[in-house]
């Protein structure tokens, strides 16, 4: 990738879970028309307003899984803890070589509460815009 062609980017999904374990909620990300998105790295935060050093540091309120609804195509084989996945927002979930999506891509993302918590959950995409 140059850089003549392309912009640093975040797309960006948010969610909100109940107060039960194992609630479910669902949200659709339709990335935009202009060009394609290359995908470099994954940050997340979410979950109670009472945090401990513990969960700040090692947080695992909620459990994502990302379909592209375009392909069809599963990102992951079954849902994976916040702590895995994105760690906290200091610490993202980075590509060693970017996923490219195309123009107009539907991503459904299927959040899933893993503690007796209300969490508002924010879940950033960065990458790059490749201008078509």
């Amino acid at each position: 990738m140059d850089n003549t062609n392309s912009l640093p980017f975040v797309y960006t999904v948010t969610s909100s879970l109940t107060n039960v374990v194992g609630a479910t909620s669902s949200s659709t990300l339709i990335m935009q028309a202009d060009s394609r998105f290359e995908l470099m790295g994954i940050m997340a935060t979410g979950g109670a307003t009472a945090a401990s050093e513990d969960n700040i540091q090692y947080p695992n309120f909620f459990s994502v899984s990302i379909r592209d609804q375009t392909t069809g195509r599963d990102l992951m084989s079954g849902p994976v803890p916040q702590r895995v996945l994105a760690g906290n927002a200091f610490r993202q979930f980075l590509e060693k070589r970017g996923i490219i999506f195309e123009p107009q891509s539907n991503l459904l993302f299927t959040f899933t509460n893993l503690q007796a918590l209300t969490c508002n959950i924010t879940l950033a995409l960065h990458g790059y815009k490749i201008i078509l």
